[in-house]
């Protein structure tokens, strides 16, 4: 499913370069307010603390406020304060500001007790970033609990509530890992090569080694699994060499 990301940020919008550093860290908040005045912080001339790359509303919005080849105001920590943390991406990462390594997540509301829509949200916004991120710099990293946090896993001291006590991180993680598994047993073929796979099935099926011809669609509408594809062949070879499956 393909979401409109809508871009708020302007010249007010607090960021800074990056530098050298590749975010692979994602970090979720809750704004302790309203759409609205998430998108009139982040976009206000008066605003010289903070910023965050994404704010995702109740109704399921994505609003992107700085581009995530740069450095937003964020999760930023002094060097007491990472040289303390109990964190690990933040321990394995001593002496670095969290922001240059991170892209941060806006999720409107108050306790983190996301709406059906926004939760969904949120998740496609998860796999856009690391999709981006891979495209940009050519880095991969897992949506997992290393590299998906909480803000009071950065700022444990000033922010520690954040994202709130109600925000679904165990059903967040099964979500995010659930997506990435389907994503990646999904077969990675160029258009003509799907036609080639299918026009097989389909000659497959016309001679009656295999005896369903969804697998011919699946391969023409580019569903066709991996572990399916492995089935089939074993299927197919049995069948060729006599053996009754």
């Amino acid at each position: 499913m393909n979401r409109e990301i809508v871009w708020k940020g302007n010249n007010h919008t607090n960021s800074s370069s990056r530098g050298t550093h590749v975010p692979f860290v994602i970090v979720n908040h809750i704004s302790a307010g309203t759409m609205a005045s998430m998108d009139s912080w982040f976009t206000s001339p008066g605003n010289k603390t903070s910023s965050a790359h994404f704010g995702v509303a109740k109704d399921g919005r994505i609003h992107q406020y700085v581009d995530i080849r740069r450095m937003a105001w964020a999760n930023g920590i002094g060097a007491e304060d990472i040289a303390k943390s109990k964190t690990p991406v933040i321990q394995d990462n001593p002496g670095i500001n969290p922001n240059l390594y991170s892209v941060s997540i806006e999720h409107e509301g108050t306790d983190g007790d996301l709406t059906e829509a926004q939760f969904q949200a949120s998740v496609w916004l998860h796999r856009y970033i690391q999709q981006q991120v891979q495209e940009i710099w050519g880095r991969v990293f897992e949506l997992d609990r290393y590299h998906v946090i909480g803000h009071f896993q950065v700022n444990p001291r000033g922010k520690p509530s954040c994202p709130g006590s109600k925000f679904p991180w165990n059903r967040l993680y099964k979500e995010l890992l659930e997506v990435e598994k389907k994503e990646d047993d999904t077969l990675k073929l160029e258009t003509w090569q799907w036609k080639m796979l299918g026009d097989t099935l389909d000659g497959l099926y016309r001679k009656g080694v295999i005896g369903d011809y969804s697998w011919a669609e699946k391969a023409y509408t580019g569903k066709l699994t991996a572990s399916e594809l492995a089935w089939l062949n074993t299927v197919i070879f049995a069948r060729q060499a006599g053996v009754e499956v």
